[in-house]
């Protein structure tokens, strides 16, 4: 399926008739890990992302048979429903105790060993160091644009920015990469 797929509508299309559960499925199993991986980049733990990904599921299946809103991008939907869990799910956090950006990326090494995927775990190793030297938002444009690869549009409808600065955001975070990566050498 790409990102509005002949198939994707129709099977968007059957879930909100038929309340079809099948239909979901499939949608379920096309970007489930998608979605696992892009919440396991922000949280402290895989169960925590486990619990986040299924919360993300519910609420865009309600979305779908709740609303008669046209879903033009359902992949940027459901990173947008995810992106705001994770925000709830700190929030919430919050209140108990504060966890910065840096103690979660220090925790996802840990976490990463639990991975199946062996060649995510390449990728992010490789990058894991530079990533947790960046600011949230930096960090945040460069996990969609590069590891999600989404496009600027896309970025910019999950996010909410406007695409001019996403492209301001990304530039930046390339930048700063780059000094990081210049310091190290």
């Amino acid at each position: 399926m790409n990102k509005a797929s002949l198939k994707e509508k129709y099977l968007i299309y059957k879930v909100r008739q038929n309340k079809d559960a099948d239909s979901y499925g499939q949608l379920y199993d096309y970007y489930v890990d998608r979605i696992f991986r892009f919440i396991l980049f922000k949280v402290s733990s895989v169960e925590v992302a486990e619990d986040l990904t299924s919360e993300v599921f519910l609420k865009t299946w309600e979305y779908i048979n709740n609303t008669n809103k046209k879903i033009g991008n359902l992949n940027a939907l459901l990173y947008k429903v995810a992106r705001n869990c994770v925000i709830d799910h700190y929030r919430s956090k919050a209140k108990d105790a504060v966890t910065t950006d840096e103690e979660v990326m220090l925790n996802i090494k840990d976490m990463r060993d639990l991975e199946a995927d062996a060649n995510l775990k390449m990728e992010i190793q490789s990058i894991e160091v530079h990533l947790s030297k960046l600011k949230d938002d930096y960090r945040e444009v460069i996990i969609l644009k590069y590891i999600e690869e989404f496009s600027i549009t896309e970025i910019a409808e999950v996010t909410g920015k406007s695409k001019g600065n996403v492209r301001v955001l990304l530039h930046r975070a390339l930048k700063a990469i780059k000094e990081i990566a210049g310091e190290e050498a």
